[in-house]
């Protein structure tokens, strides 16, 4: 992708009402896991520099670090998630901190009680908060200025699973009854010339699951039982002349450029097809 087209997508996006930023500025990023959890031991690795957009940066220094455990679920901070810390900032009560105690670090939320020590506070039920004590070596590394979301991944059976269900909903939505498809063949007849052009009428029951994909023996038997004395009904020939290309896929992803007839051919079979889903009701 050259910066073109990159400058075409973001002003694309932001049409549709989205506000892209684009990934300028290198940033250290520590995929050693911070816990919210107890304080715990972070390591001696290094980092690596990763680019995040400049609009998310800060003028003081900062860096990102991953978090592990979910003491902070209800700051909406959960396991997986990246914490961007920016450094040499004043804190306040409620600010959330990256802390190292005693060499080892914690995620939690800042906050003085009314006598002014400092304390500890997770956001999560199941985890007590805990005062700084003046014996423990306190470093408060900086603040949780930004939290970047992992992208979830959806399960492909629980996909699978909604993809059924719509399908289930849509057939039962478009069920189409047998008297509706004999009167709809006998009125799009009206506009079929030519054997071959049989074939947008089967493409458009083959979409909607009246006759089973590639059975145009069927299909023939269907047309021939309902307008016997047409001057041009189709075979098998014609139907697997006109089956190739984006002609072999359902008539919403036929294309003018990838089929077997063009220009004011293409548009009659197009005609057909449209004019059959609406003789169906869909």
């Amino acid at each position: 992708m050259d910066s073109e087209e990159l400058k075409e997508i973001m002003e694309l996006l932001e049409q549709q009402g989205w506000k892209p930023l684009l990934c300028d500025t290198p940033v250290p990023f520590y995929n050693n896991p911070v816990k919210c959890g107890q304080p715990a031991d972070i390591g001696d690795v290094d980092g690596e520099i990763r680019m995040m957009p400049k609009e998310f940066l800060a003028m003081q220094p900062e860096f990102v670090v991953t978090v592990q455990g979910d003491s902070m679920t209800g700051a909406g901070i959960i396991e997986g998630d990246a914490v961007k810390v920016v450094t040499n900032q004043q804190v306040h009560d409620g600010d959330i901190v990256l802390v190292m105690i005693d060499g080892d670090f914690t995620l939690k939320t800042y906050c003085e009680d009314e006598d002014g020590d400092p304390w500890l506070v997770p956001q999560n039920e199941a985890y007590d908060a805990f005062p700084l004590k003046e014996q423990q070596n306190v470093w408060v590394l900086g603040v949780a200025k930004e939290v970047i979301k992992r992208a979830p991944r959806i399960s492909y059976r629980s996909c699978m699973k909604q993809i059924g269900e719509a399908k289930a909903k849509l057939k039962e939505s478009l069920e189409i009854s047998p008297l509706q498809v004999s009167r709809a063949i006998r009125e799009i007849a009206q506009l079929i010339e030519i054997a071959r052009q049989w074939y947008a009428v089967y493409r458009v029951l083959a979409d909607l699951n009246v006759v089973p994909e590639d059975d145009f023996d069927g299909f023939i038997e269907m047309v021939t039982d309902e307008v016997p004395h047409h001057k041009a009904l189709p075979t098998r020939a014609e139907m697997q002349r006109m089956a190739v290309q984006s002609f072999a896929k359902p008539v919403a992803l036929w294309r003018a450029g990838n089929a077997p007839v063009q220009g004011k051919r293409y548009n009659d079979y197009l005609k057909i097809a449209q004019q059959m889903m609406s003789l169906l009701g869909v």
